[in-house]
This record gives structure tokens, sequence and C-alpha cells, in this order.
């Protein structure tokens, strides 16, 4: 076995360890860039995921002026971090706003209605599609940096 399909298989193996740490949070570390230029980071519930290459959660915007909502119309660049036991993953990414109404009902939690009276047609509510483009696994023990751009 050639040492680059050893590294692949290495890579593979934590990914898969990767989705599952994912799949064991509930809640995670969101971080968007505010209008001055600094990192704002927020405890979020995680809505669904595909693995740790595609997060779902839902915010809101309750300000023109600041806040995670408003943050990602201006910049989509993000950062998300699991951890579970001994085990994190750091992921740099972009978000998307979904505006899908489908889609929206897809991740619509009843739960959220305390927040969102209006459900998905609430003027504040904004769900969020984050997609990977790096992460950093600490996982079992063992430390691996990998770019999905």
């Amino acid at each position: 076995m050639k040492a680059s399909d050893i590294q692949k298989q290495r890579i593979a193996e934590v990914e898969s360890y990767a989705d599952e740490l994912v799949g064991k949070c509930s809640v995670m570390f969101v971080s968007s860039v505010n209008e001055k230029g600094y990192p704002r980071t927020c405890c979020v519930n995680k809505l669904k995921d595909k693995g740790f290459r595609d997060i779902y959660f839902v915010t809101s915007k309750r300000s023109e002026k600041q806040g995670k909502a408003k943050h990602f119309e201006s910049n989509t660049k993000s950062s998300i971090c699991f951890q579970n036991g001994g085990d994190s993953l750091t992921l740099i990414g972009e978000v998307e706003i979904i505006t899908d109404k489908r889609t929206m009902q897809e991740l619509w939690n009843e739960s959220d209605k305390v927040f969102f009276p209006k459900g998905i047609d609430d003027p504040k509510i904004r769900f969020i599609h984050f997609h990977t483009l790096e992460a950093t696994f600490w996982i079992k023990h063992k430390f691996r940096t990998v770019s999905y751009k």
C-alpha cells in the first residue's frame, strides 16, 4: 500500500469518527464575524446535520445592527466547534441563509415556536446552512487538519 493510500485511509477513518461526534452533539459553538471585524461566538442548538460537512441551525434577526443573522448577511465566513468527552472538532466554512420555504419547513422544530411565534413565516427567523471548508480533528488522541476547498 502506498503512503498516499494510507493517508487517505486515515483521513476517511477520522472523518467517520467526526460524523459520529457531530451526530452525538445537539449543541455547538458558532462563530460569526461582527460589524467591527471581530469573532463572536454563541452556543447554538443544531437542527440537522449531514455529517460534519453540512450543518443546519436557526437564529434570529432581532436587530438591524448586530447579531449572527446580521453578521452572516454581510460576511458568510463562520466557524463551528463540537466537543464530546475528550474528542473535539473545529470547522471553518461558509454559511448560507436558507430562503426556500420547503427546506425551512423540513428544518422547523415546533419547540422554536416560543422564539418564533409565526413559525417559518416569522420575519425574524433565519435558517442557516453551514458548509465545511476546513476541519481540524482532535479525535481518539489524534490531531489532523484537512481542507475541503
